[in-house]
């Protein structure tokens, strides 16, 4: 089999640096994700955490203090 012929049945393969890229891409999502949680009175630890369970905030979601500390509530007053 040629050089050619073999590049062709492996497929495609991201190079180094698109593997960097798509990284930090995903990097800026999930920070810009977690501003927004912020936002609502969550925690920067809390808000990462909330955006891999959870998404984006909703309207009505956000954090709230409790006794225990900060809790996440799907009846956000803010």
């Amino acid at each position: 089999m040629s050089e050619s012929e073999q590049g062709r049945s492996r497929g495609w393969r991201p190079s180094r640096t698109q593997k960097i890229v798509g990284v930090l891409v995903l990097l800026v999502v999930w920070t810009v994700a977690a501003g927004r949680w912020t936002d609502k009175d969550c925690t920067l630890g809390m808000s990462y955490r909330l955006v891999l369970t959870h998404g984006a905030p909703e309207q009505y979601e956000g954090c709230e203090e409790e006794p225990s500390g900060w809790v996440f509530t799907d009846d956000y007053q803010g």
